[in-house]
């Protein structure tokens, strides 16, 4: 998949790059519909929707084999499938609005915001960890998520409604993995607290803040919370039959996930389309989601060690033969998203 999307991006970009310019859009879609059937005549990708934002902010998909191979349902421009980690690029411009308004700081303590909760000082590297380290996945705090009672204990109830403080719980105690600040780990956990904060700081459910700050300030029309087993638009998500976390496919024969989709939370927590997360990453990217002078804190980046790159307050920096994108991956069991935006060129994608 990883050399699909990699091999896939440089012809998209090779071929905008080539009418910067004045681009043709009825002939691009043409052209990127093409090669996407040209691939899947030989690939063994189940199916894909590619979304695009051009340099002038014109938006658009186009889709290829299959949103459920067994009932032969065509994958479509509009479908909608689990967004994983890409949720955190929403959460990170609530903070970021937040920061502009003055009600986080960047370098605060997070004891400043939930330091009284019974449960704080269980977590690693509590008391210095600051809204930055979270944010920048400098925290030393491990994957609850990567816990083996947590796999255990989350498909052993699908209908299970996980509290917060039940999924930091899976790493109460546990010896930090280096010094706040002076390293990089990539973290789901970090998310859960920053939202929490942010609950906490704006004593609104998450959600609704992603609603009002996010959704409708971008004009997304496809996103919604991830807080139920079902959901309209949602294509079948597939997983090698061996995988030890989660073989087989993600849902049943009546389009329910297998287990209870909330948990994810803060960590990802959306279903989305690759349209409205293309939209989204230009509009972030270009500093139309929150001030444009807080960009350069938000691009201040650290190395992201076997990640590549760097990554900044939400955001994975690399450099790359196209010149410097910008972007965020996800994951769930039987998804996968990339969404990258090309600094030069001024568009984005999502796979």
């Amino acid at each position: 998949m990883k050399y699909f999307l990699f091999s896939f991006l440089a012809l998209v970009t090779s071929s905008l790059n080539l009418a910067a310019q004045e681009i043709d859009e009825a002939a691009l879609k043409v052209k990127l519909k093409a090669k996407i059937d040209a691939i899947f005549v030989d690939s063994l990708e189940v199916g894909i929707t590619f979304g695009y934002s051009l340099p002038n902010g014109s938006t658009a998909a186009v889709a290829g084999g299959w949103a459920n191979k067994h009932n032969n349902e065509r994958m479509n421009p509009c479908s909608r499938m689990l967004g994983g980690s890409t949720g955190k690029v929403f959460y990170s411009v609530v903070a970021m609005q937040l920061v502009e308004e003055g009600q986080l700081e960047l370098d605060a303590k997070i004891s400043t915001y939930l330091g009284k909760k019974e449960w704080f000082e269980r977590i690693p590297n509590a008391e210095t960890l600051t809204i930055r380290n979270l944010m920048r996945h400098s925290t030393g705090i491990p994957r609850y998520v990567f816990s083996e009672k947590f796999q255990i204990d989350v498909l052993a109830d699908i209908d299970k409604v996980w509290k917060l403080e039940e999924l930091l719980s899976y790493v109460y105690g546990d010896e930090p993995l280096f010094e706040a600040g002076t390293d990089f780990s990539y973290s789901d956990t970090n998310y859960i607290i920053l939202c929490m904060i942010i609950e906490e700081v704006t004593g609104n459910d998450l959600y609704k803040e992603v609603d009002s700050r996010v959704l409708k300030k971008a004009g997304l029309k496809n996103v919604s919370p991830q807080t139920k087993s079902k959901y309209k638009g949602m294509v079948q998500g597939y997983n090698g039959d061996d995988d030890p976390f989660f073989p087989g496919n993600a849902l049943d024969n009546k389009g329910r996930s297998r287990y209870n989709l909330q948990f994810e939370w803060a960590g990802g927590g959306l279903v989305i389309n690759s349209y409205d997360l293309a939209k989204l990453g230009k509009l972030v990217y270009e500093g139309k989601m929150f001030a444009p002078e807080l960009l350069d804190e938000f691009f201040d980046g650290r190395n992201a060690g076997r990640l590549g790159g760097e990554w900044g307050l939400g955001v994975h920096i690399k450099e790359t033969p196209a010149g410097f994108t910008f972007g965020h991956s996800g994951f769930m069991p039987g998804y996968s998203t990339n969404m990258v935006y090309y600094k030069d060129q001024k568009f984005s994608v999502c796979i």
